[in-house]
């Protein structure tokens, strides 16, 4: 009787053993018990670029869908992505052939990269993006350079504008300006209106759009144009608009904010001075 005790208490071991190492696998999605096989990563987010690390257990190979489109085979992918929402899937193989996959949905809303730009008029309208961090220079000790948007919202959602700072003691006829390769000559360009996104950190202003003949000191004739922000902590788009002037070359574009007015460290933007 001791013996036979013994003998079921044995299998019963053993039948418990064998059922918590089955439970200890998994199965696929076709049922295929898998042994330590798993797909998974991680991802760092730098802006729209991430950085797929995989971390997948016990395989050999992978198949990437990184939801735009795209595929790939290798193992720590990077991808660009534009805005949007994606679903990322890894699936991950061991030498058995065997396969496990891992997905996750990602949402990018980030800034949308200029694609284009032309800063000359012998090639056509102006369409000013700082795609190229083309700047324009600041004058009377004020700051200018180009910048991250510092507010993306459905007007503005670039990556590169200009900041335009009234820096404290700059001088009251400070401003930003650029010297154009080609003159605008208004007597044979159609578009006539020229348009460009503002954007006031801290105060409603008027904005001076002004067209030289050439750079100081030679800015005679010269034509200029006033457009009000009115609204502050996000983007407008601002027209001015030449239509009445019928003749004239303009090599010299200068911006003015606040002008002729006491620099007290005020900050605004601008981005996409186009010609329309």
């Amino acid at each position: 009787m001791k013996f036979l005790k013994h003998t079921i208490s044995l299998l019963s071991l053993v039948v418990f053993s064998f059922t918590m190492f089955t439970s200890c696998e998994d199965e696929n999605e076709s049922g295929v018990t898998l042994v330590g096989l798993e797909a998974k990563f991680v991802k760092e987010i730098d802006s729209k670029t991430i950085s797929f690390i995989n971390v997948s257990n016990e395989a050999t190979s992978y198949a990437w869908n990184l939801g735009d489109g795209t595929t790939s085979t290798f193992t720590n992918p990077v991808h660009r992505y534009d805005n949007g929402t994606y679903t990322v899937s890894l699936t991950a193989f061991n030498d058995k052939g065997q396969s496990s996959t891992y997905e996750e949905t990602i949402v990018i809303d980030g800034c949308n990269d200029e694609v284009d730009e032309n800063t000359d008029p012998a090639n056509g309208d102006l369409n000013w993006t700082f795609l190229n961090e083309s700047t324009f220079d600041a004058f009377g000790n004020i700051g200018g350079a180009v910048v991250a948007n510092p507010v993306l919202d459905a007007v503005n959602s670039s990556c590169n504008v200009q900041v335009y700072e009234k820096t404290n003691g700059c001088e009251t006829w400070s401003g930003v300006g650029v010297e154009l390769a080609t003159p605008l000559d208004f007597s044979t360009i159609t578009n006539k209106t020229f348009k460009m996104k503002v954007l006031a950190q801290t105060q409603i202003t008027d904005v001076t759009l002004r067209l030289e003949f050439m750079p100081f000191p030679n800015v005679n004739p010269f034509q200029e144009r006033i457009a009000s922000i009115t609204q502050v902590g996000e983007w407008q788009e601002l027209s001015f608009d030449f239509t009445n002037v019928a003749s004239g070359t303009f090599k010299s574009v200068i911006i003015y904010f606040e002008r002729n007015a006491p620099c007290d460290g005020d900050i605004y933007y601008f981005d996409d001075l186009t010609q329309e």
